[in-house]
């Protein structure tokens, strides 16, 4: 079993549900009392989040730079970042270290291909959306057609993410109006939605499920990105 580096705390609620997520599917695999090797550099989010209200994204990519070689220094033989937001800095992340890593949007793209989606909702932070990250990523690899919400959900979503999941306060409150913009998704063609916050399972109980049947099946990032770090690190 190779060293998982997982760089988390962006917030602590996502890094805990990718380490749930992570033990129980190397038991799931090995049996026995089998569970991950990581290794979990966790930031401090307040200097994170700062950073980026300024758009001081060349701080926050030092940042996630140093904690990658701080990681591979350690032992960790793979990495992952434990947020879908600050993917948007991935690529200065790769460039630092030796050691394979593995992009959320890649496990999500495998996952919806597999299912044979072509159009796809994407729910997230504004910063997310409008980074373009996924959309790149997606429709250049794997040729999915990414539908983005309108500026008024983008709106709603920062504000839930930012005072409520973020928070942990009553989480699955949110769950009814993330279904109303799933729904909204559902009259545009899309046949699935890409849940790209990794706090948004706290809406739906905090469930392992990678794929949640709602109006539309909803793809956990987090959890499908969980899972396959866990392949690779079993390969």
């Amino acid at each position: 079993m190779k060293t998982i580096g997982l760089m988390g705390g962006m917030g602590w609620q996502g890094s805990a549900s990718y380490y749930r997520v992570m033990n129980r599917a190397v038991r799931a695999r090995l049996g026995g009392f089998h569970s991950a090797r990581v290794i979990l550099d966790s930031f401090d989010f307040h200097s994170i989040a700062s950073a980026q209200s300024k758009e001081d994204f060349e701080e926050v990519a030092a940042t996630m730079v140093a904690s990658a070689l701080r990681l591979q220094a350690a032992g960790a033989e793979l990495l992952a970042i434990a947020c879908n937001t600050v993917h948007r800095l991935a690529p200065a992340v790769e460039e630092a270290i030796d050691i394979p890593f593995l992009h959320i949007a890649d496990a999500s793209g495998d996952a919806l291909n597999r299912d044979q989606h072509t159009r796809v909702g994407l729910l997230g932070t504004r910063a997310t959306i409008e980074s373009g990250f996924y959309r790149k990523r997606l429709a250049a690899s794997m040729g999915l057609d990414i539908v983005l919400p309108d500026q008024d959900q983008r709106a709603l979503v920062d504000e839930m993410i930012s005072k409520e999941l973020a928070a942990g306060e009553n989480p699955e409150a949110c769950a009814p109006r993330l279904d109303r913009m799933v729904a909204s998704f559902a009259e545009t063609g899309c046949t699935a939605v890409l849940l790209a916050c990794t706090e948004f399972g706290l809406a739906y109980g905090a469930s392992d499920d990678p794929v949640l049947e709602r109006a539309l099946p909803l793809y956990d990032t987090a959890v499908l990105h969980a899972l396959q770090v866990v392949e690779m690190a079993l390969d």
